[in-house]
């Protein structure tokens, strides 16, 4: 009864709803009998609609839009993912860096993360890298700022954002 109601008040459902739609919707609900062409359109036009409309739901918390949100989240994976690692007592910083931080991202585009340790070995370094990326998307790259090639590091120094600091240092 609520959702016959529903319909019938709410001026969204006719951005999704044809009027004719409508109508064919509360005669099923309402238990009156459907002509052949109801039963198709019914079929092929409104039934669909009710799944899409019901899958989607299950996005509900991404209906906003918002700018941004997939990378924000793929950066709290990342920064969780660091800190669990054995090696985090011994990070400084946990730097941004790429097309993220330029703004100059695509469909295509990773989400690039360089991490300074205060000291580490090439071999460590490779560990660590190993360990992380086994628990982040296949989105994101992260690299050890301390074993780059001086290029790279000129230009992550350039344009990086701080993502986590270790206190007092």
């Amino acid at each position: 009864m609520e959702f016959k109601i529903f319909l019938k008040k709410s001026p969204l459902a006719r951005k999704i709803f044809g009027k004719r739609e409508l109508v064919i919707i509360q005669k099923q609900i309402s238990g009156i009998r459907l002509t052949q062409s109801e039963k198709n359109r019914l079929s092929r036009d409104i039934r669909p609609k009710l799944r899409f409309i019901r899958e989607v739901n299950k996005f509900e918390n991404e209906f906003e839009l918002k700018r941004g949100a997939e990378n924000k989240k793929l950066i709290e994976i990342v920064i969780e993912a660091i800190r669990e690692d054995k090696f985090f007592s011994r990070i400084k910083e946990v730097w941004l860096f790429g097309s993220i931080v330029t703004n100059e991202m695509t469909v295509r585009s990773d989400v690039d993360v360089a991490v300074l340790f205060k000291e580490i070995t090439k071999r460590e370094a490779a560990n660590f890298r190993i360990r992380v990326f086994g628990r982040v998307p296949d989105k994101v790259d992260i690299q050890v700022f301390n074993v780059l090639p001086e290029k790279i590091k000129k230009s992550i120094l350039k344009n990086h954002k701080v993502l986590y600091k270790k206190d007092g240092k």
